[in-house]
């Protein structure tokens, strides 16, 4: 429940800051457990069965997360997978945990590595590769052909750099790969296999005023949608200027000399060139297009698209990681359109309806008036809290800007008082009542 408050706190004060938020309509609602500590990654191997990892463990959900078992304990995860035959991956340090059924038990495979698994895929034939790395050190790609009971080192091709960013494949099981190389020094950049990471071959990246003289450092987002297109974000540079963009290109010419060509998160922004940077890509059933920004909350969140090119970025319901940032979210999708997203090392787990397949219109929340009287109010003095249009028990907390909780109450009046803050500075009363978080601030002189 102490999360669920947070959360819309957090919500309330990127109102205050920004004052962009102007629709009464809840994007990101959280289920109904979301324990275990902070998570790291999401699957889903039907409606009725998902997966979550945590940052040292696995849980499992029979009934669409309201609620959740713990399958798997370990000392780290850090991603997970789920292969066409119904087999879930997780990767820790050096190991691929492996369960046949459906997490009853599990196996420990060793790589030889000691670095973060950070992401599996699968190729048509069954054929497994995990990445590794952490920025530009790691131990490169690692293929399994026996469905993960054994792995070899696939890295022919590859720079001396071997710190993997991102993996992903294509309908004719091409297989991508982003390398890090964070001083930009050309040891980094997008590589490409087309016989399961026999031979990776570098592409190049070529973008109008600024040509092939581009070096990838870090890649946020390696993804391939349903059509036929490689998206692709990243810190650069070019010339002698830093770069971050998002570009796309068809997979049909990805190794032609053809240009790149970018997609605007920040419509209007004089500098093209320092864009902010997606994350990995989902693309709903229904059409809508799903991703995140990092960073700091002011200007971060899940990013949301009906078209791929006119984005919004989004953080109304949203909370933060365990070291209050906004991180990258993943996603998956229900057979009717229902989304649940994950927030890495946020606690939570997240739905919403917004792409669901009827195209039934969404709820709109229902907002109860809430007024703060005085307001502001002078250290110390009495405040009063009018809770109009509520009925029954009204839950009341007033948090600050840490979202540490100062006073709590619960009642079935319709307003309390209590004695003022001691503090100078902006407070956020949180009002839960039949299932409706509302909020307002309080100002303290």
């Amino acid at each position: 429940m102490k999360n669920i408050y947070i959360s819309t706190i957090i919500l309330m004060l990127l109102f205050l800051i920004s004052g962009t938020k102007s629709t009464a309509q809840q994007f990101w609602l959280t289920t109904n457990e979301f324990w275990g500590g902070p998570k790291t990654g999401i699957i889903r191997l039907n409606d009725s069965m998902m997966f979550v990892s945590t940052t040292n463990s696995v849980m499992r959900s029979t009934d669409q997360f309201q609620e959740l078992d713990k399958v798997l304990d370990a000392s780290a995860i850090y991603s997970l997978f789920s292969t066409k035959q119904g087999k879930v991956l997780a990767g820790g340090i050096g190991k691929v945990f492996i369960s046949d059924d459906l997490g009853m038990s599990w196996d420990s495979i060793w790589l030889n590595t000691t670095f973060p698994i950070k992401q599996i895929i699968e190729n048509s034939y069954g054929e497994l590769m995990a990445i590794t790395g952490i920025y530009e050190d790691g131990d490169g790609v690692f293929f399994s052909g026996d469905g993960g009971k054994s792995w070899d080192k696939r890295n022919n091709g590859l720079s001396s750099y071997l710190g993997c960013d991102k993996i992903a494949i294509d309908k004719n099981d091409r297989m991508y790969l982003a390398m890090s190389d964070p001083d930009k020094l050309g040891f980094g950049g997008l590589f490409i296999s087309e016989n399961s990471g026999l031979q990776w071959k570098k592409v190049a990246i070529n973008i109008d005023s600024i040509g092939n003289n581009i070096r990838i450092g870090i890649t946020t987002n390696l993804t391939i949608l349903s059509n036929d297109s490689v998206y692709l974000s990243f810190h650069g540079s070019g010339g002698n200027h830093a770069l971050q963009l998002n570009i796309y290109k068809s997979i049909n010419d990805i190794l032609a000399s053809s240009k790149w060509s970018w997609m605007l998160l920040m419509k209007g922004n004089s500098n093209w060139g320092m864009d902010k940077l997606l994350n990995n890509i989902h693309r709903a059933q229904n059409g809508n297009w799903y991703s995140s920004v990092d960073g700091h909350i002011n200007n971060s969140g899940t990013c949301f698209s009906k078209d791929g090119n006119n984005w919004e970025i989004l953080e109304y319901g949203l909370g933060l990681d365990k070291f209050g940032w906004h991180s990258e979210q993943f996603f998956v999708e229900t057979k009717n359109g229902k989304i649940y997203m994950i927030q890495m090392l946020d606690e939570r787990i997240y739905k919403t309806d917004t792409s669901i397949l009827t195209s039934a219109p969404l709820p709109v929340e229902k907002k109860a008036q809430i007024r703060v009287y005085p307001n502001p109010v002078l250290r110390g003095e009495k405040v009063r809290i009018e809770l109009n249009d509520m009925t029954g028990d009204k839950n009341i907390s007033i948090y600050d800007l840490t979202g540490k909780i100062l006073h709590h109450t619960v009642t079935q009046k319709s307003f309390i008082e209590f004695n003022g803050l001691q503090k100078e500075g902006i407070y956020i009363v949180s009002v839960r009542n039949k299932g409706t978080v509302n909020t307002s601030k309080i100002i303290i002189q």
